[in-house]
């Protein structure tokens, strides 16, 4: 397969500048030059994840008779460039999704990244020309995607139980959040002596002089260069991470990196607890995949508490979004109010085969 040269752009050449003598032209100055900047700052940003995910798409082609190249691509350049995955996908399906991109399009990447989370081309399209055509911003054109995704997951589950003659389900009972507070452990005794439980099977240990300070049973809170007593915590509290999101699996399935220390990290597939999506091949588990990558796009932290439900070293987690508003949401039951879930509280071995196991 040949692969065609990237489309060139032309570079700008700075217009000339004068000392204004007033204020009133400073401002006008400033202000005409500042949004003339950040204008073109974004168009380079656009073309440059277009031509990212472009150089990434090609390249997975042209070798597309190697099983699970793609993937491997996605993480050797994560590990290599010190790029998140998630943006390399992000990059990827920008591509995809949008074969051309004009390069004095005003959509700045935040509108082409919400896009991106309608599937229907003509939907998209039709959104796309709506953006231009009504100066939405990235805020009201995410409203306006969610609102869509809603839709359309109504209207598939609507037909699916048409279809099987049965009457909508009521809406599954939600859970009662358990969230905790990052950075706190307990103390245990291992072997070697007392150690600090960081989750997942991780350990760090206690040297003499804090193993006098720190006794079995003690939640402590864990610091860069020391370690201190937590007596106002609880152990309701324990086994919560900030975390990165690595990518969006399915509605009820996430890859992230958790910080489990300072300095100690762990990449960690999780399902949500108390909650079961559709399978990602139907219409359903693709509305739910999309309405959790909508939730996540706008994000600015990720805070996940962890349970262990069974001897089999498999995690559930409580998953809370931080916006920028400076709500809090509760992802799993977002999933079960919207209808793009319904309760799953007993676990079985089948059950994870696919999910946690692949």
């Amino acid at each position: 397969m040949a692969i065609q040269p990237l489309p060139t752009m032309r570079a700008t050449v700075p217009v000339a500048l004068t000392v204004p003598h007033a204020y009133p032209e400073l401002r006008r100055a400033v202000e005409a030059t500042l949004l003339t900047g950040q204008r073109a700052i974004e168009r380079a940003k656009v073309r440059t994840y277009w031509e990212t995910g472009w150089l990434i798409n090609e390249h997975i082609l042209l070798n597309g008779d190697r099983a699970d190249y793609g993937a491997k691509v996605f993480q050797r350049l994560e590990r290599d460039l010190k790029i998140s995955r998630r943006i390399l996908y992000q990059c990827a399906q920008f591509a995809r999704m949008f074969p051309i991109v004009n390069g004095r399009s005003q959509l700045s990447w935040a509108h082409y990244r919400t896009l991106c989370q309608v599937a229907d081309d003509s939907q998209r399209n039709l959104l796309e020309k709506q953006v231009g055509e009504n100066a939405w911003t990235s805020e009201q054109l995410a409203v306006r995607v969610r609102e869509l995704n809603l839709a359309s997951a109504a209207e598939s589950a609507s037909d699916h139980q048409a279809l099987r003659g049965i009457m909508p389900l009521d809406k599954p009972a939600v859970l009662t959040p358990r969230r905790g507070t990052p950075g706190l452990h307990l103390v245990v005794e291992r072997d070697a002596g007392l150690a600090v439980d960081l989750g997942f099977k991780l350990y760090r240990p206690l040297d003499s002089a804090q193993a006098l300070r720190f006794e079995k049973g003690r939640i402590v809170r864990l610091g860069l260069e020391r370690i201190t007593r937590a007596d106002d915590a609880t152990q309701t509290e324990l086994f919560t991470y900030a975390v990165t999101l690595r990518r969006v699996i399915d509605g009820d399935t996430l890859v992230v990196e958790l910080e489990v220390a300072p300095l100690t990290r762990l990449e960690l597939k999780l399902r949500l607890r108390g909650l079961d999506c559709p399978e990602i091949s139907t219409p359903e588990g693709k509305a739910a995949k999309r309405f959790v990558d909508g939730l996540l796009a706008t994000a600015i932290g990720l805070t996940v508490t962890t349970t262990k439900p069974d001897k089999y070293d498999r995690y559930l987690a409580d998953v809370f979004i931080a916006t920028t508003s400076g709500d809090e949401i509760f992802l799993n039951n977002a999933l079960l109010d919207t209808g793009h879930a319904v309760r799953k509280d007993a676990w079985e071995f089948r059950d994870w085969e696919k999910e946690m196991l692949g």
